[in-house]
């Protein structure tokens, strides 16, 4: 059996084993379910938000509801006007809560009547419901049209023109940005301890002599990790189309335009990554001589993970800062800035060839570094080794099986 005939059944064993496991399935149903709520959540509480409940007290009050309705609607604040008998009977809805706000107004003012606060916007709509009112009546008492008046009292029209405008959908933008950044890390983080641990496991429990016995080292290294990274971006690819499609049906989230480049830069970016960190991660646990210490040799090496979390918040603040487009080509950040950054839409067309570059050549380093630490400390016994010790140890000389 050839060499790549041998990785793809050990890929396909560590397929089977995880698929078959009852956490994978739990995982899984999270995310995709963590996923879709993020997704409608926020258009479910934005789209649930009551109008404003104003009882008019008195005809005075109540000839202002055709005004109150047109300036709540040029201010798109949402308000439901009822006329109510008296100050009485006001005060009695307020209390049981089926009035928010009481308006009564008189010649000279305007009084409102709140059980405990009054919104801004809503009294915003009031006060300039209530002045207009107010001037045309001034006016007219005055023996002056308002029509000839008014005009001269509206505001003169400031027009502006921006050189480089924000795009309208830069929140939208910022948010898939933090977002696609927290999917990278905990993606990483999750898949590659899985490597880790699976390769601490083996080594622990003697499982590594049963198993050498049958491939060499370099196609149980490869195997493992492309098992378990094919199963992750599995995961992956379930959460990111029910996302998609509960957004589409329930239309509460605003896909940034530059979504369609997002995703396939984001499995591109997971790939590498993953590879990465992955290859690296499987070195540090076959360093192990304990399970416990999984942990201890894997932190050092997730660490640049949280770091480029960290920095994405940093990223929207000022997306073209010179120190981004540097720390976003260097592999341990590449992952989870690169994301970011081209969510943001603040990228050069160069960049990405650069990155892709860089990234290649880091996976290629560490996989012939990991590969050979991994050869040379799998089946040592004893206490754990460092990289240093690990490196220079001599390896078994290990035979191809018939």
């Amino acid at each position: 059996m050839n060499r790549w005939a041998t990785t793809r059944l050990v890929a396909g064993r560590e397929i089977t084993e995880r698929l078959q496991g009852r956490l994978i399935r739990v995982v899984t149903f999270v995310t995709v379910l963590l996923v879709v709520a993020g997704v409608t959540i926020p258009g479910l509480i934005q789209g649930g938000s009551s109008p404003v409940r104003i009882g008019l007290v008195g005809g005075s009050a109540q000839a202002l509801a055709p005004t109150l309705e047109r300036t709540a609607s040029a201010a798109k604040t949402k308000i439901a006007v009822s006329d109510v008998a008296s100050q009485g009977a006001a005060r009695r809805a307020l209390t049981a809560g089926r009035l928010d706000v009481a308006l009564s107004v008189d010649a000279a003012s305007a009084h409102v009547e709140v059980k405990q606060s009054l919104p801004a916007a809503t009294r915003a709509v009031i006060e300039a419901a209530v002045y207009g009112a107010h001037l045309r009546h001034t006016l007219q008492q005055a023996g002056l049209a308002p029509a000839r008046v008014l005009p001269a009292l509206a505001p003169v029209p400031l027009r502006t023109t921006t050189l480089q405008p924000a795009p309208a959908d830069e929140a939208a933008r910022a948010v898939a940005a933090v977002a696609a950044a927290l999917l990278m890390y905990v993606s990483l983080a999750l898949y590659g301890g899985a490597v880790a641990t699976g390769v601490a496991q083996e080594k622990t429990s003697r499982t590594a002599e049963v198993l050498l016995a049958i491939v060499r080292p370099s196609e149980l290294l490869t195997g493992k990790v492309l098992g378990i990274g094919l199963t992750g971006l599995g995961q992956l690819a379930l959460a990111a189309v029910a996302g998609l499609i509960a957004n589409g049906v329930a239309h509460s989230t605003t896909i940034p335009a530059s979504v369609w480049v997002l995703l396939p830069a984001f499995l591109v970016c997971f790939v590498a990554g993953f590879l990465l960190y992955a290859f690296a991660l499987a070195a540090a646990g076959s360093l192990v001589a304990r399970q416990e210490e999984v942990q201890l040799v894997t932190t050092p090496i997730l660490m640049p993970l949280v770091i480029g979390y960290v920095l994405v918040f940093a990223a929207v603040a000022s997306p073209d800062a010179t120190w981004l487009k540097v720390l976003s080509l260097l592999p341990p950040f590449t992952a989870a800035l690169m994301p970011a950054r081209i969510a943001l839409g603040h990228i050069a067309p160069w960049e990405l060839p650069a990155a892709a570059l860089i990234m290649l050549a880091s996976v290629y380093a560490m996989i012939r570094l990991a590969s050979r630490v991994y050869a040379n400390a799998f089946m040592h016994s004893g206490a754990r080794l460092s990289w240093g010790a690990a490196w220079r140890l001599r390896a078994r000389a290990w035979q191809a099986p018939p």
